[in-house]
């Protein structure tokens, strides 16, 4: 008959349709500009103590690193270099204080430095004098001694995968 629908008994498989909407959300999470490693953490150990920083393993992410933020990770951000490095950080646009440990390769400590927020050029620039691998920024009243971080294959595996 025109004009007619036909209409057709269909089951439905719950767990897959569910499955399909997982996936269209993740999409479009990807879609909308955010990568799954913006926010990217990695479990590792800080004096022997499991702690979960933010990972910047990117030039991008390592730019950006915790400018705008009203408060800092609970664990940090580990800002990861391909190779060893030199150089300082800077404080613009961050708006909290923080404490940054410079790590050589092996994940020992270099220098560890108090940081304020900047808001005005010029902002001063830590530097720790000293060639790093890796760079943990902690809130300012963290008490952590931070004097190693590891373990080693974990290191190695985040500068591995650092651009």
């Amino acid at each position: 008959m025109p004009g007619r629908a036909l209409s057709y008994p269909v089951a439905v498989n719950r767990g897959r349709v569910l499955v399909v909407a997982l996936l269209l959300a993740g999409v479009a999470v990807v879609a909308s500009g955010a990568t799954a490693t913006e926010r990217a953490t990695a479990v590792l150990r800080l004096d022997g103590v499991t702690f979960r920083p933010e990972i910047a393993k990117t030039s991008a992410q390592r730019s950006l690193g915790l400018m705008n933020r009203t408060r800092a990770p609970r664990d940090g951000m580990l800002f990861v270099f391909p190779d060893p490095t030199s150089g300082g950080f800077w404080m613009k646009n961050t708006l909290v204080p923080l404490t940054i440990v410079f790590f050589d390769s092996a994940g020992k400590r270099v220098r560890k430095l108090s940081m304020l927020p900047c808001r005005k050029d010029p902002c001063p620039i830590y530097d720790p004098g000293r060639r790093y691998r890796f760079a943990l920024e902690l809130h300012a009243t963290d008490t952590r001694r931070a004097a190693t971080i590891g373990p080693r294959s974990a290191l190695g595996l985040l500068a591995r995968s650092a651009t």
